[in-house]
């Protein structure tokens, strides 16, 4: 139970299962039953399922789930295919999916590091491999709700942003725009506040000092450098809009239509 606990009871925390809509695509009659039941045994009580692609594309335009739950392998059009008909609607408005960001955890028996790639590709949201265990499959469902990461809308990708590891971890061209203006500007407002903490301390220690005090001149010294300071930010957050700038004009450059 405590292997279950943790992700659930977190999960519980932000949302109430019972009012999650879920929709299971999965035609083998054993896996879905088990899926459901598993569901509905962690306090998912708003389920409803689909043997096909096809039968739930009905039933996503008719009753929009919050969570999908597909299995690779469907007859006709197959789950990857499935998933990235709705994901592609975030550009085409296809009305049959009217909530293309739902989160996606995708079921299959293929594990190949090429096959979790071509899922994560498609905008598959969690991965687990058949067969699974409870732990498994409880664990991709409350991270795929618990853990929503931002949808991403371009001409070669459209799904929930496909990296997990906080954005210092991907050097030059593999950060976005945005990440390395945060970084900079983080580290500039560190700078900054250490500055104006260093001057609010040294009027603080000749305060206290035996004999202490301060003279007119020494306030507007310290006055002077805390404007200094501000009109430092100023200029900085000018540099950083003209950095931002800069790097997504040489992303775009290298990678053209296919940039995110």
């Amino acid at each position: 139970m405590s292997v279950l606990s943790n992700p659930l009871q977190r999960l519980k925390r932000k949302l109430d299962p019972a009012a999650v809509p879920v929709l299971v695509v999965e035609d083998h009659d054993a896996s879905r039953r088990l899926v459901m039941e598993l569901l509905r045994a962690s306090g998912f009580g708003n389920l409803y399922f689909a043997r096909d692609a096809e039968a739930a594309i009905g039933l996503i335009a008719a009753h929009p789930p919050d969570l999908m739950i597909v299995d690779w392998n469907l007859p006709g059009m197959t789950g990857l295919e499935l998933v990235e008909s709705m994901r592609c609607a975030a550009l085409t408005g296809d009305a049959r999916f009217p909530n293309p960001q739902a989160p996606i955890v995708m079921l299959t028996a293929r594990q190949r590091a090429r096959d979790v790639d071509q899922a994560r590709l498609a905008g598959v949201d969690e991965f687990v491999i058949k067969p699974f265990s409870t732990a498994s499959l409880l664990r991709a469902v409350a991270n795929a709700l618990n853990r929503r990461r931002r949808f991403i809308t371009s001409d070669a990708y459209v799904g929930p942003d496909r990296r997990r590891r906080k954005a210092a971890a991907f050097p030059g061209l593999g950060r976005r725009v945005e990440d390395v203006a945060a970084d900079l500007a983080a580290s500039a407002e560190s700078g900054l506040r250490a500055r104006a903490t260093d001057e609010v301390r040294q009027l603080r220690a000749r305060l206290h000092a035996p004999g202490g005090g301060v003279d007119r001149k020494t306030v507007n010294t310290a006055v002077t450098r805390l404007i200094a300071g501000q009109t430092v930010a100023h200029d900085l957050r000018m540099r950083l809009i003209e950095r931002a700038a800069a790097s997504l004009n040489q992303y775009v450059s290298l990678f053209g239509a296919g940039a995110e």
